[in-house]
């Protein structure tokens, strides 16, 4: 039985209803003129232009015009009509079996990603305490009160001086330094961080395969 290729496009059945069950042959299978089995016929398939059933796809996805097959109860016959029928396309250009050999060919697609694996510096910031010491001079006052014994004369008019002055407060105070601490805040160094980046050329190389096709036509070999 040879394939018709004209047919694999057409639609199943699907919600198109036959004039009549008796007419629904699939499940049967197909024989040729000596009882031969083809298969079993799975589906019906329309040419919904004419608005009919024009072929029938066996279970291995072979298809065959159904005009020329010879219905019975309990088979279909694939017969001389049939054959005939199938080979009418060769005559007319038709594609009546077809294999396709898929040509594969890898590619190549280079790009780039960033890739950590280079050192990870880290700096962390702290504060201690330190107890610093300095010497400081300071000058402590004292007053004292001391009488010294003087024999001393005096005229007339420094006495008369000295005795009008009546009553005298003299008032004298002690001073000591003390030591002051005051602090403030400089800046003494700068930590930086950078982070520098710089191009560079690879060169990369793969490996791709390819699919080569060699057609022997009996006369002549090439390759694609």
């Amino acid at each position: 039985m040879r394939n018709d290729k004209r047919y694999d496009n057409l639609e199943t059945l699907g919600d198109w209803k036959l004039e009549d069950d008796s007419q629904d042959i699939r499940g049967r299978p197909l024989v040729n003129a000596n009882g031969e089995r083809y298969g079993i016929i799975k589906d019906l398939l329309v040419d919904q232009k004419k608005g009919r059933v024009a072929a029938v796809r066996l279970e291995d996805g072979r298809t065959t015009a159904i005009e020329p097959l010879e219905i019975h109860d309990n088979a279909v016959v694939y017969g001389a009509a049939a054959q005939a029928h199938a080979q009418e396309g060769v005559s007319q250009g038709h594609v009546v079996e077809e294999e396709v050999v898929p040509v594969v060919e890898e590619r190549v697609a280079i790009g780039k990603r960033v890739s950590e694996h280079g050192r990870d510096v880290r700096v962390t910031t702290g504060v201690v305490s330190e107890r610093v010491s300095e010497d400081v001079h300071l000058r402590d006052e004292t007053v004292s009160v001391d009488t010294r014994s003087v024999d001393r004369k005096v005229s007339s008019a420094e006495a008369e001086s000295l005795l009008k002055g009546g009553d005298r407060t003299i008032s004298m105070t002690e001073r000591d330094e003390e030591a002051v601490v005051a602090k403030d805040a400089v800046v003494t160094d700068e930590v930086v961080i950078q982070k520098s980046a710089g191009d560079r050329v690879e060169r990369v190389e793969e490996t791709v395969r390819k699919t080569t096709v060699d057609v022997d036509d009996g006369t002549r070999n090439r390759r694609t």
